[in-house]
C-alpha cells in the first residue's frame, strides 16, 4: 500500500505523468478504465444539462438561431464522445501497450469533453444583452452546478476536472466584466473575488477527492491481487493435498474422495465403475541394488506409463510405496475390464532404461467390478487386492 501512496503523491495526473513499474502501470490502466466506464454514464447527463440551459435561455429570448446553432455544436461533439465511449476497443495483453492505448483513447476522449466546456461557458454569451441580473446570476449558478455534477464522477482524472472547471469559470468571469454594465460595482468586486476563491477552493477539494478516489481504486487492485493469490494458493495447497508429490498422481485421499463419490453415484443413479489394483514386480531389488534414488525414477516411469494407459474420466493414483490403483468410470463388464488391465501390464513391462541401465519389473494386477465383485469401495479394494496378490503368486510359481 505504501507504494501506491506514494504513487499519488507524485503522479496525481494521469495524462501528465508516466508510470515507472508494473504495478504503477495497472494503477494506471485501472484509473483508465474507470474513467471510461463513467463517461459513458456522463453522455446522458450531458445532454440533460445542455436541454436545460437551453430551456433557460428560450425563457431569456434568446435568439433561437445561436441557440441552435449551439445545440447542435453540443450535440455533435456529445456523439463523437458517444461514439469513443461505446467503441469496441481490441486491447492487447502486454500492459505497457494497454496503457499506450487507454492513453490514447482517453486524451481523444478529453479532446472533446473540454470542446464541451467551451461550449458551456460559451453559453452565458447567448442571452440577451438587457438580460436582468437576477436571472443572469441564476443562470451562473445553474451552470456551474451543472458543471460539478458533471464532473464529480471524472474525479480521478484530476487534470481533465481543473481544465474543465477552470474553462468554464474563466469564461464566466470575463462574462461578467463583459456585461459589466449591467452589474453594480459592488457586484464585480465580490465577483473578482469570489470566483479565484471558489475556484482555489474546488481545486482544493478536487486534489483530495481525486486522492480519496486513487486510493478506493488502488485500494481494490490491491485486495483484487491479494484474492487471486489467495485462491492461487489454495489450489496449490488443495493439489498438494489431494496427489502424490513424487509422482504427480492423485493420492490415497484423492481416491477415498472419489471412490465414495463413485460409489454414491452408483447406488443412487445406478452407475458403473470399476477399480484396478496394481502392485509393481521386483521394484525392492531396485532401491536395494540402485538406491532410492534409482527407485524413485523407476515409480515416475510407472506413473507416466499408467495415465498414458488411462482414460481421462478415470483416476490413476498411487496408494503408498509401489502399489497404484485405477478408478475406471463407467466400465463394470469384465472383458472391458480384463482388456484394459492387460494393456496396462503390457505397458508395464516393457524395458525402460534409466543412466544405462535397463529395467523390466513388471507389475501384477487385480481387478474389481461394482457390483458385482462388491457392493462398497472396501469390498472392491479387498477383492481387487485378493485378485492381484493371486496373480503375483502365479507369476512367482512360473519362475
Amino acid at each position: 500500500m505504501k507504494g501506491y501512496e506514494k504513487l499519488m503523491k507524485n503522479k496525481l495526473f494521469l495524462l501528465c505523468s508516466v508510470p515507472e513499474n508494473q504495478a504503477e502501470i495497472r494503477l494506471f490502466i485501472a484509473r483508465f478504465e474507470r474513467y471510461l466506464k463513467q463517461s459513458k454514464n456522463n453522455t446522458p447527463l450531458l445532454l440533460v444539462a445542455a436541454l436545460i440551459l437551453a430551456s433557460y435561455q428560450t425563457y431569456l429570448n434568446t435568439p433561437i438561431i445561436y441557440l441552435i446553432t449551439w445545440l447542435l455544436l453540443f450535440v455533435f461533439n456529445t456523439g463523437i464522445i458517444y461514439k469513443i465511449d461505446h467503441m469496441e476497443q481490441q486491447y492487447t495483453s502486454n500492459i505497457v501497450a494497454q496503457y499506450k492505448q487507454f492513453k490514447a483513447v482517453v486524451t481523444r476522449r478529453s479532446i472533446y469533453g473540454l470542446n464541451l466546456a467551451l461550449l458551456f461557458g460559451a453559453s452565458c454569451y447567448l442571452m440577451p444583452v438587457d438580460t436582468p441580473f437576477d436571472y443572469l446570476a441564476l443562470y451562473y449558478i445553474f451552470l456551474i452546478c451543472l458543471v460539478a455534477i458533471i464532473l464529480i464522477s471524472n474525479i480521478n482524472f484530476p487534470e481533465f476536472y481543473f481544465a474543465y472547471s477552470a474553462i468554464v469559470v474563466t469564461m464566466l468571469f470575463v462574462h461578467t466584466w463583459v456585461y459589466g454594465d449591467q452589474h453594480s460595482d459592488g457586484f464585480l468586486v465580490m465577483a473578482s473575488l469570489i470566483y479565484p476563491i471558489g475556484a482555489l477552493i474546488m481545486a482544493v477539494k478536487a486534489l483530495e477527492m481525486s486522492k480519496s478516489a486513487i486510493n478506493e481504486i488502488a485500494l481494490r487492485l490491491i485486495l483484487t491481487k491479494q484474492m487471486a493469490e489467495m485462491l492461487e494458493l489454495q489450489q496449490v495447497i488443495k493439489h498438494q493435498s489431494e496427489h502424490d508429490e513424487l509422482t504427480g498422481l492423485a493420492n490415497r485421499r484423492k481416491f477415498e474422495d472419489r471412490a465414495s463419490e463413485l460409489e454414491h453415484g452408483a447406488k443412487v443413479q445406478e452407475a458403473r465403475f470399476s477399480l484396478i489394483y496394481i502392485d509393481l514386480d521386483k521394484f525392492k531389488p531396485i532401491n536395494d541394488t540402485f538406491g532410492h534414488v534409482y527407485g524413485d525414477l523407476v515409480l515416475q516411469e510407472m506413473a507416466k506409463r499408467l495415465s498414458s494407459c488411462s482414460r481421462k474420466s478415470d483416476l490413476v493414483c498411487r496408494l503408498g510405496g509401489d502399489e497404484f490403483c485405477v478408478l475406471v468410470h463407467d466400465m463394470s463388464e469384465a472383458a472391458e475390464l480384463s482388456e484394459l488391465a492387460l494393456t496396462i501390464e503390457s505397458r508395464l513391462m516393457q524395458t525402460f532404461s534409466i543412466e544405462g541401465n535397463d529395467f523390466n519389473i513388471g507389475a501384477s494386477i487385480g481387478t474389481a467390478a461394482y457390483p458385482v465383485d462388491g457392493a462398497s469401495i472396501d469390498e472392491l479394494v479387498s477383492f481387487a487386492d485378493k485378485k492381484m496378490y493371486a496373480h503375483k503368486q502365479q507369476k512367482l510359481a512360473l519362475i
